[in-house]
């Protein structure tokens, strides 16, 4: 019983640490959605997170500790979409992998909106976050349909082209939202949307022939 018990406490903290650090990098990401990273500061988004200034830095050592925490939260939140991608065999599947890259985008817009402002102006970001992230989206979307176009399931198309027009097309679904001059679609219209994506991708703009 004893050795059963040992490790809950420390496990319930540990919970607890994690949400705390969640809820502040909630937080900052609406601040800085709305003001910007550079006029941001600590004490703000203490406030935001509805803790004093110097709690917070329990949890985070500094407003880049922050950002860096913005960006591995999203970083972790797409390769879980991608991980779901894997393996797709049919229609539906591949609408669902839509569906729900939509549905993180939307929780996640606060978190974009300040990852891709800051690394227009910060190398940094730019190289070890966004392209490394956006160049593990394009080789596991290249391996899909490379792996898909060996199986005889897509007709032989350029694999790499074929992956950057897929990412231009979620990307432009979403840049509305990012630029906060339009809304993603609720959960009716995101499933539409995403059948319609999808649809383009496999069908084509071409009319069927008779």
């Amino acid at each position: 019983m004893n050795g059963e018990g040992a490790g809950r406490p420390e496990s319930r903290r540990q919970r607890r640490i994690q949400r705390r650090k969640r809820e502040i990098l909630a937080a900052a990401a609406r601040v800085f959605a709305e003001q910007g990273y550079a006029n941001t500061t600590i004490r703000e988004i203490a406030y935001q997170a509805d803790l004093a200034e110097g709690t917070l830095y329990n949890y985070f050592g500094s407003k880049r500790e922050i950002l860096l925490g913005i960006v591995n939260d999203t970083d972790a939140l797409m390769e879980t979409v991608l991980l779901g991608g894997e393996g797709l065999e049919d229609r539906e599947a591949f609408v669902q992998v839509v569906e729900r890259g939509l549905d993180i985008s939307e929780e996640q817009i606060p978190f974009l909106r300040t990852l891709f402002s800051e690394a227009w102006v910060d190398d940094e970001i730019l190289q070890d976050f966004v392209d490394s992230q956006l160049e593990r989206i394009y080789r596991r979307l290249t391996t899909y349909i490379t792996d898909r176009i060996e199986a005889g399931v897509f007709r032989d198309v350029d694999p790499a082209l074929a992956a950057q027009l897929i990412l231009g097309m979620f990307g432009s679904l979403i840049l509305p939202a990012l630029r906060g001059v339009a809304s993603l679609p609720a959960p009716r219209g995101r499933r539409a949307l995403a059948e319609q994506l999808v649809d383009l991708l496999l069908k084509g703009i071409q009319a069927p022939e008779n």
